[in-house]
Parts: structure tokens; C-alpha cells; sequence
């Protein structure tokens, strides 16, 4: 596999580039510029090279050998680990025995992103992205030590351990970082700074020269199974909604919904169970004031009984079917107000009602003599808490409404 590397400055210009293959196994960065890099992406695979700040390289261990569900478990298992909320990361993985000991490379998507895009803007694909200090040399059993800049006093010590594990840090802390490592000691060191500037523990291991900014084919090649791209999904971005921080809100929007069908289906039910009480309460008036007469709709039959009935505008008729088929269109309309008793006596007749509120019964008690000219008062009534239940009685209006014949 023929590999172009290419390395990227934070605004984007002034690329580097490095070529290796089997052929040529070792190279340096040059300056280049787009279309040359471009030419020569032509034919080769693209590992794009990203500054070490930009990634932290760890360890975990899941045992678990399903990708799918590492992928799944590494970012909340560090999660109370890292600085930046997981949603913003991304997580490459890559398990390498099977203990479950799992390596893991994390990068900000957005920054991530950027870097790919650019390379798309000059007609570049990047078919590999790891960090620069997985690109340093490294052999078996030794560990890798560059420090890039000797002449300076606060230089950074880029420190690769394995293939797949390293880290950087400042020279003056290169001794702690070394103290506090759980690795064992190598065989070897490789190491362009002079033996006795290096920490005491590697003193006397034996030291080998690194040629310093030198990559070699066989050291990028062992990293790359750790490739962060894969797993990307560059559709997800800026725009993809964080819906972990919805959740709280979705579930509580769910209750509410639930709970108000809950309860509108429970009114109407308690409605429909009223509405059928009330035409049951009509049908059996109808039946005992004509028990011989058949019943098809008892409203329709009072109303025609009572035309036949009515003689002299005015005079009481001694039946309730006049009072029923006058208060029988109204209490229809009025669905929160429940029946439970009606009866007829002293040429008036007798409602018991449930109520949700006395000043819904006035209500009730006006349009019943503005609709129906029916005249009704409150006999006695009982009120608790979320109900008042009142015997009314119900006769005709002295003055009943015009039209409305009597």
C-alpha cells in the first residue's frame, strides 16, 4: 500500500506531505502546496496527519469483543474523564487482546470536520486520520522519545509506548509523567535527547539515536487499525440535534400527553354513561304515563302526546310529559350536568342533578326559562367539594317566551 501523509497547519495553509511505501519505507515532511499534494494523492492512500492536541489517546477495559458494542459503552464508561460533552467527540477503538484491554483514540467532531473538508475542498480524500505521535518511529519492545526542539526551554516531549499509545508532555515534566506510568519498563529507549537528560529510570536502559521528524512506513502502518475515521459519520454535525438534552423534556411532554388522554377519554365516557342515564330516565316516564303505547324515540312520542293534550293556552295539564319534553332538549346540551332522579308531584316536576358548580346550575336554570319557558328553583341543594347535587323543580313559565305556545 502506497501511503501519502499529509499534515495541516491550524489556518489551513502551508500543507506537508510525506510519501512511504514498501519501497520507500522512510520520509520526512516537505512544504508543498495543494495541487501538488493533490497529483500526488493520485494512486495512494491518504493518512491525514492532525496535531497531538487535537486527540487523546487512552486505554479501557469492556470485555466485550462485539465492536458495535464498544462503540457504544467507551464514551460513558470516560465520560466523567473528559472536558467536552460526549455528543461533541468521536471515538475510534480498537480491542487488542482478548482481555477486553481496548484502545481509544477521541477527537472533537467539529475539528475533525474541518480538517476533512478542507482536504475536500482541494479534491483530496482522506481515506486515514491519526494523530502525529502515532506516526513517530517505534520498534518492539522500546519506547519512542522526541523532543523536537532541545534548544528551547519549555519544549514539548512527544513519548510514543506502543502502537497505538503515547502522550506528550512539557520536557520539565517528562520524570513525573514517567514516574507515574503503569507500563513496564521497555528493553530499549529511542531517543534524540542526550541519555543524561532523560528521566533516572530510562538512564540505564540502553539507548538508541532517533533521527528527529523522521516517519517510517512499518511505524504509520502499525497505527492504523486505530484509524479515527472509522465509525465517522460526516452527515452529523452542527446540525444534529443533541437529544440527550431533550430527553427530560420529551419524557415529561409524554406524561402530560398520556395524562390528558387519560382524561379526555374518561370524560367522555362518564359522558356517554350520563347521556344514556337521561334517555333511560325519559323511557321509563313515557312507559309509566303510557304503558300501553309502544316506544320508538319517547321524545318525539311526549312531544306529539302533548300537543294532543294542551287544550286552553295556559292551564296546567295534569301530566309530566309537557314538563319532559320541554326540559328533555336542554338538559341534552348541558353534558356536565348528570341526572340521577326524576320524578313527578305536585303538578311539578322533580329533578335530582349533580352539578360541577352552583353557578353552573344558575346557568342551567336561565335558559331553561329563556329556551324552554320553563320556570325552575332550587327545592334544596348540597354542595362538596368538586360537585353540587340540588333537587329542582320544574313547571311552566306564568309568562312563557314568545312562540313558545303553552
Amino acid at each position: 500500500m502506497q501511503l501519502l501523509l499529509v499534515k495541516i497547519s491550524d489556518d489551513g495553509n502551508n500543507p506537508e506531505y510525506a510519501l512511504l511505501g514498501k519501497k520507500q519505507t522512510s520520509d520526512r515532511f516537505t512544504p508543498g502546496d495543494w495541487d501538488k499534494i493533490r497529483s500526488l494523492s493520485r494512486g495512494r492512500r491518504v493518512l491525514l496527519v492532525v496535531p497531538d492536541n487535537d486527540v487523546v489517546l487512552t486505554s479501557i477495559t469492556i470485555p466485550s469483543k462485539n465492536r458495535k458494542q464498544l462503540l457504544q459503552a467507551v464514551p460513558y464508561a470516560l465520560e466523567d474523564n473528559l472536558a467536552e460533552d460526549i455528543d461533541a467527540l468521536h471515538f475510534a477503538v480498537h480491542q487488542t487482546d482478548n482481555d477486553g484491554d481496548t484502545q481509544v483514540a477521541i477527537i472533537n467532531r467539529d475539528q475533525l470536520e474541518s480538517r476533512l473538508s478542507l482536504l475536500q475542498q482541494h479534491g483530496i480524500t482522506s481515506h486515514f486520520v491519526l494523530p502525529q505521535l502515532l506516526t513517530q518511529h517505534i520498534e518492539d519492545n522500546a519506547w519512542s522519545i522526541q523532543n523536537k526542539q532541545l534548544d528551547t526551554d519549555h519544549a514539548t516531549v512527544s513519548v510514543r509506548l506502543s502502537n497505538f499509545y503515547g502522550f506528550n508532555c512539557d520536557a520539565s515534566l517528562l520524570d513525573l509523567f514517567i514516574d507515574q506510568l503503569d507500563e513496564p519498563l521497555p528493553e530499549r529507549i529511542l531517543s534524540n535527547i542526550p541519555t543524561q537528560d532523560l528521566p533516572e529510570t530510562l538512564q540505564s536502559l540502553p539507548q538508541e539515536k532517533l533521527d528527529i521528524g523522521l516517519v517510517d512506513y512499518k511505524s504509520a502502518i502499525s497505527a492504523l487499525p486505530l484509524n479515527l475515521l472509522t465509525g465517522f459519520n460526516r452527515n452529523r454535525g452542527k446540525s444534529a440535534i443533541n437529544w440527550k438534552a431533550w430527553r427530560t423534556p420529551l419524557v415529561l411532554a409524554s406524561l402530560v400527553l398520556f395524562a390528558w388522554l387519560g382524561i379526555t377519554i374518561w370524560q367522555n365516557n362518564l359522558l356517554q354513561s350520563q347521556s344514556r342515564q337521561l334517555s333511560q330516565a325519559i323511557d321509563n316516564t313515557f312507559k309509566q304515563a303510557f304503558p300501553k303505547s309502544r316506544l320508538v324515540d319517547a321524545p318525539q312520542q311526549m312531544a306529539a302526546n302533548l300537543a294532543q293534550l294542551k287544550k286552553n293556552a295556559g292551564k296546567t295539564v295534569d301530566s309530566p310529559l309537557p314538563l319532559i319534553a320541554d326540559i328533555a332538549p336542554l338538559l341534552k346540551t348541558y353534558k356536565d350536568l348528570s341526572l340521577s332522579e326524576i320524578r313527578y308531584q305536585n303538578d311539578a316536576l322533580v329533578l335530582v342533578m349533580q352539578s360541577p358548580n352552583i353557578a353552573r346550575l344558575e346557568t342551567f336554570i336561565k335558559d331553561a326559562a329563556k329556551k324552554a319557558g320553563l320556570q325552575i328553583t332550587i327545592k334544596s341543594s348540597t354542595t362538596t367539594a368538586n360537585k353540587v347535587e340540588a333537587e329542582l323543580l320544574v313547571s311552566p313559565l306564568d309568562n312563557p317566551v314568545p312562540g313558545k305556545e303553552k
